[in-house]
């Protein structure tokens, strides 16, 4: 196979000498997976990714999930470039900003009033201080295996890969990596996912004392692990029985697995919301909002926000365009993003099927994830531990050369945009049916 990478060699060997690990976010280092060092793109396309040594990828990482609209989608763009004209920021307001927001609260149906910051760490960080200023209570619950941002006070109990015991429980605080004082995260308390007694139990304990539970509907970051049915609307019912603002994480759900995001798709309606990635089009956006009786916080100088290049003009030229783009006959675009993913989905199975292998499937057709392991489905992190990441490894590395390029990361997702089509979906099943069967051969099944 005709296959060559060594333009990406050289560039990473040079990107050493000047950028500490060579990228500036460890997803894109050898430290995710990308060994013995990570592609470098020269360009992308729709549903394709252009490397600078002239190799082509059917593009299933889609930047972490951001290009929902596929990748450099001309009505983002465009509009992009026809507002940056007019300046890219200006320390004050403007007409465009008040726009976005009045679409988002049309949308979505937590947002009373919202806003901008850019990325989806510190929307996070914004929503926690809201949940606390509101309630005067200092405890935050997050779910074992969950990510929501870099930063120290929420930056543990996370990834697998970067060395959390499986087997630790619950309550046992481990962070990303050094560097962070436990004073950090001393208010954050870590449940099980999927466990509606567990989050019961600790409500009753500490209720009293927690200002708001942080949840990804989801579970992205752990390979999607989706919620039991009942489950969100049970921690909806607990959170307003204990006084506990309930802020949902849709900074990887939001309108990706639906027009009115996961909150629309399972009708739970949060306290909070926090979005980024596929708001911004590609490009970096991030929102907050909920109740405006706590948004209000902040308009009366109770809550301190800041940043000098919140809701600048081209990140606000970017979600208006990509909100006219996705919201446009009421969100029709989903249709062909579920039909693609659905096929891609399905047609895994057939082939895991087929080939008897120790795999599944899991998740929603816009984004999922094939797990190695002989369980039916995975349920919490624990039982995520548990998978082959090795496998996951050995798969996604020989689907490369073949033209399909998915997040070398068991703990990630392969993403679906509007737009891939019906033949990527074929050229996809057919490298991987190849690389299955290449795999049996080699006495990895």
């Amino acid at each position: 196979m005709d296959y060559s990478t060594q333009k990406s060699k050289q560039l990473y060997k040079r990107a050493l000498q000047s950028i500490a690990g060579g990228a500036s976010s460890a997803s894109r280092t050898p430290l995710e997976g990308y060994k013995p060092y990570p592609l470098f793109i020269d360009h992308a396309e729709g549903s394709k990714l252009h490397d600078v040594d002239g190799n082509v990828y059917i593009d299933y990482l889609l930047a972490l999930g951001p290009t929902l609209v596929g990748n450099a989608n001309p009505r983002i763009t465009d509009f992009v470039a026809e507002q940056i004209g007019k300046g890219a920021t200006y320390g004050l307001p403007f007409e465009l900003q008040i726009e976005v927001a009045e679409k988002l609260v049309q949308i979505v149906p937590s947002f009373e009033k919202v806003s901008f910051m850019n990325s989806g760490t510190e929307v996070v960080q914004m929503a926690m201080r809201l949940a606390r200023a509101y309630t005067g209570r200092s405890i935050i619950g997050k779910f074992e295996g969950a990510y929501h941002g870099w930063v120290d006070s929420v930056a543990h109990s996370v990834h697998p890969s970067l060395g959390v015991d499986a087997e630790a429980g619950v309550q046992k605080k481990q962070t990303i990596g050094s560097g962070i004082p436990k004073g950090a995260y001393e208010d954050i308390m870590i449940l099980p996912w999927n466990d509606v007694d567990a989050l019961e139990r600790a409500m009753e304990e500490h209720g009293k004392e927690m200002a708001g539970l942080l949840v990804d509907p989801c579970m992205c970051n752990s390979g999607v692990i989706l919620p039991d049915e009942g489950y969100l609307q049970a921690i909806r019912e607990l959170t307003v029985k204990h006084g506990i603002v309930l802020i949902f994480d849709e900074v990887i759900t939001g309108f990706r697995v639906g027009l009115r995001s996961a909150q629309g798709k399972y009708g739970v309606t949060p306290d909070l919301t926090t979005m980024a990635k596929a708001v911004g089009g590609g490009f970096p956006v991030a929102v907050y909002g909920g109740k405006a009786e706590i948004m209000n916080l902040m308009a009366e100088g109770a809550v301190f926000r800041a940043g000098t290049v919140n809701a600048n003009r081209v990140a606000m030229a970017a979600a208006h365009a990509t909100l006219d783009f996705l919201a446009e006959d009421d969100g029709k675009v989903y249709e062909h993003i579920f039909d693609v993913g659905g096929r891609l989905m399905e047609g895994m199975r057939e082939i895991i099927s087929a080939r008897k292998i120790r795999a599944i499937v899991q998740g929603l057709p816009p984004m999922f994830q094939i797990h190695f392991t002989d369980l039916e489905r995975i349920r919490n992190y624990p039982e995520f531990c548990k998978t082959d990441k090795d496998l996951f490894m050995t798969f996604r590395n020989k689907l490369m050369p073949r033209g399909v390029f998915i997040r070398p990361a068991h703990f990630g997702e392969i993403y679906i945009s509007a737009a891939h089509t019906r033949d990527d979906i074929d050229v996809t099943l057919k490298a991987m049916d190849e690389v299955f069967s290449e795999m049996k051969k080699e006495g990895l099944f």
